[in-house]
């Protein structure tokens, strides 16, 4: 795919059945969202661990001592310590244990996680519920990986801020049920390109912007809610400091929707060429890491105790549909054998 194609793909949204809403219809709409009756304040703990546990010389003993004065929080700590498969053989029946046990930058991204059941409960079989836990707890693990692979300072940073880039989604569900369910319904954008778009159409407002605000008034750092506010297109911060990050959380939450990707070949081009440009990947080599990180997916969704469902086979989905892709496109270059 040339690089004008690209371009127009990720763009599109920008320019394409634009419906203007009135600054009061998205004023109104965010308030409506992010008023004090509907936007839960269990996160707080969560946000006090992330910006303690962000300094070089925090101790684990201070954030110990910070969760230990939520109770709550540190019940589902500990709970989440002792479900996971990495934890120890013997219980963990303490804070500062757990602290050491799986280390500040899980810790912070536990408590992240941990947040998210306080703005929707989850029923074991929500489907709505575990589609939005597999495709955050999936692209975090993503995230994560691609950033240690092109050799980021802190791919943990990477993992957090892509747990958090669609409570936005969750947010809108709870305020517009029956309008959510009908827009959902809506289909032919694999990619997600007009997503954000189709929601201002809808609600006056888009889930990336819920997100970036929330988090903004939880407390977080620009470098992590304004990456996230453009996350489905990243081409608008091109030129700033936030640029990588949020390409980093589009790339990888193209991803996480790669059963949706497969039936359609020119988002599935688009996917292979970033992944080629950015990263390095040839299909082999892509559908390698993709296997590699479907365990860790499992893994991360036991330690934040979330029901995530049927993890996809990536890897499998990818190789399928990059042969058929070659095989209709005869002057396209075969897919490298993994």
């Amino acid at each position: 795919m040339s690089s004008s194609k690209l371009t127009s793909w990720i763009t599109r949204s920008a320019t394409s059945r634009a419906v203007p809403h009135t600054t009061t219809d998205h004023d109104q709409a965010l308030e409506a969202i992010l008023s004090p009756a509907q936007l839960p304040q269990a996160p707080a703990v969560a946000v006090r661990v992330v910006e303690a546990a962000t300094h070089d010389d925090c101790l684990p003993r201070e954030i110990g001592a910070m969760i230990a004065n939520e109770p709550g929080f540190a019940a589902s700590l500990l709970h989440s310590v002792n479900t996971a498969r990495e934890a120890a053989s013997r219980p963990v029946n303490s804070v500062d244990r757990a602290v050491l046990l799986v280390g500040l930058n899980k810790v912070r991204a536990m408590a992240l996680g941990l947040s998210l059941p306080a703005l929707r409960p989850q029923a074991r079989y929500d489907r709505g519920a575990m589609e939005h836990s597999l495709a955050s707890i999936s692209g975090a693990i993503i995230a994560r990986e691609l950033a240690a692979r092109r050799g980021d300072a802190d791919p943990e940073e990477e993992l957090n801020a892509a747990l958090l880039r669609d409570i936005g989604v969750l947010l809108i569900q709870q305020t517009y049920p029956t309008a959510w369910a009908g827009h959902i319904a809506r289909g032919g954008d694999p990619l997600l390109a007009e997503a954000c778009q189709r929601e201002r159409e809808a609600f006056g407002i888009d889930h990336a912007e819920v997100s970036a605000e929330v988090l903004k008034r939880w407390g977080l750092p620009d470098e992590i809610y304004e990456p996230i506010r453009h996350h489905h297109h990243p081409e608008r911060l091109a030129g700033t400091r936030y640029a990588q990050r949020a390409e980093l959380l589009w790339f990888a939450g193209l991803l996480t929707r790669l059963e949706a990707v497969v039936e359609h070949p020119e988002a599935l081009d688009l996917i292979l060429s970033v992944a080629g440009r950015r990263f390095g990947f040839s299909v082999g080599s892509l559908a390698e890491f993709l296997d590699t990180v479907r365990p860790q997916i499992r893994d991360f969704a036991d330690v934040l105790n979330r029901e995530i469902g049927r993890c996809p086979d990536y890897a499998s989905l990818l190789t399928h549909a990059a042969a058929e892709l070659s095989r209709a496109s005869p002057g396209r270059a075969a897919p490298v054998a993994r």
